[in-house]
């Protein structure tokens, strides 16, 4: 069945494309093409590489429809996504991937995950991280049984590609090391992590002349009081994320594995279990976003593929309806049909009624960092942020855009009023 898999791919990589064509630009991704616009080692929130993605894509794609505006942040994104899915199916055992029946499950199992397939075109940190997991596993898999060099050069590459692109690749390393700790006394493993600290010295140099803005803010100033809330909304966050279906057989195919004999396959265990507990005490100090358990799909897509005897009839079906739900939500996605408030559609005609008032003036924005990032989208026009008081910090903090505007005219709009000011000053940009 593997040479199969190739036609499939394409399939997934031209639902992808359309998906990343038609689906209304999120406010993530528009902040993401800034990075694209300022490349550098390191930004606020994040590692660079959905930066240098974002980059690559707008240099490849001409903006010349709203479409193709949308692709050239994405489609990056659609192309390491087809690798990502390639290379999970390539981690999974040989002998599994040669069954006639194995292929079908694969699928059922990767496109009935929600997030995982909304990265397949959304461009976020998440989409390179689930590659470069990806590639992590495939590697450590290798290296559990040939310990060559070639391997273990390859596993530092992808522990420094996921370090890149995510700071919760942590995580992932320290579960697979927790479901092997033999890794300890093997000196090849202990140069794929110096192969990766001496790739991640020019982010980390940029962390140090910056003063650690990501490690703070994540770190310390992400933490909240606890509210009952954030442990109530963790579950069904979780079932939104990789259906309920699947988040319940992972769970129970993970924790089978933890005593595994198999020291990759207890790394796959104690990875879902790990992220799950982790997630649910996170919420204790804030609210914890629904998708940053999503690079645990790779782990339950290798395991629910090769755990052959869960694959009775009601799974199928089961499984073949969350795919079709699947495929809905895309389709309603590329509709544009949500409501605003969603953040996933309609959103232009609040910026084109801005961008009248502006009258071909710079925009000083006001709030979070998503609307100036749109604006800037959706009309390549200069529009910079001013955080208020009680706004979080952003990338904005450290470009510090607004001090080239000042003593020009600016369209300044602050707490839902716009007005037009000849000479820009630092009254305007105060609180």
């Amino acid at each position: 069945m593997t040479k199969h898999i190739g036609f499939w791919l394409l399939i997934w990589g031209v639902l992808d494309l359309l998906c990343a064509l038609f689906c209304e630009i999120h406010a993530d991704e528009a902040y993401y093409r800034l990075y694209g616009q300022f490349l550098d080692w390191g930004y606020f929130d994040h590692p660079p590489v959905v930066g240098l993605m974002t980059a690559i894509s707008g240099a490849m794609v001409p903006e010349t429809s709203l479409m193709l505006k949308n692709l050239s942040v994405r489609l990056v994104t659609v192309l390491i996504h087809m690798a990502t899915v390639y290379v999970v199916w390539k981690t999974i055992e040989e002998k599994v991937r040669n069954s006639p029946f194995s292929l079908f499950c694969f699928l059922l199992v990767a496109a009935s995950i929600p997030m995982f397939c909304a990265y397949g075109f959304m461009t976020t940190p998440d989409a390179p991280l689930l590659f470069f997991a990806a590639v992590f596993y495939y590697a450590y898999r290798k290296f559990t049984t040939d310990r060559q060099w070639s391997t273990a050069i390859l596993l530092g590459l992808s522990i420094a590609g996921m370090l890149y692109s995510k700071y919760i690749a942590v995580l992932v390393i320290v579960f697979a090391l927790l479901g092997n700790l033999r890794l300890l006394r093997d000196g090849k493993a202990w140069a794929a992590v110096g192969i990766a600290i001496v790739l991640m010295l020019p982010h980390l140099w940029w962390q140090y002349a910056n003063h650690f803005p990501s490690f703070t803010y994540h770190l310390v100033s992400r933490a909240t009081s606890y509210q009952v809330l954030y442990s109530l909304e963790y579950l069904p966050n979780q079932w939104a994320v990789f259906n309920p279906l699947v988040w319940a057989l992972m769970l129970w195919i993970g924790a089978r594995q933890i005593c595994h004999s198999d020291a990759f396959k207890r790394s796959l265990g104690m990875t879902i279990w790990g992220f799950q507990v982790f997630f649910l005490i996170m919420t204790c100090r804030g609210h914890v976003e629904p998708h940053w358990t999503v690079v645990t799909a790779i782990p339950a897509i290798i395991l629910l593929t090769e755990e052959t005897e869960i694959w009775k009839r009601g799974i199928k079906i089961a499984l073949a309806c969350c795919v079709g739900l699947v495929l809905v939500a895309r389709v309603v996605l590329m509709l544009n049909v949500l409501p605003a408030h969603t953040g996933l559609a309609n959103k232009q005609p609040f910026y084109e009624q801005l961008h009248a008032e502006a009258q071909g003036h710079p925009v000083v924005f006001d709030g979070s960092f998503q609307a100036p990032s749109l604006y800037r989208f959706y009309y390549n026009d200069e529009a910079v942020l001013v955080r208020n008081l009680y706004d979080r910090y952003t990338q904005f903090d450290l470009w510090h855009l607004e001090r080239e505007l000042l003593g020009k005219p600016a369209c300044v709009r602050r707490k839902g009023q716009v007005y037009i000011t000849e000479s820009l000053n630092e009254e305007d940009l105060s609180e």
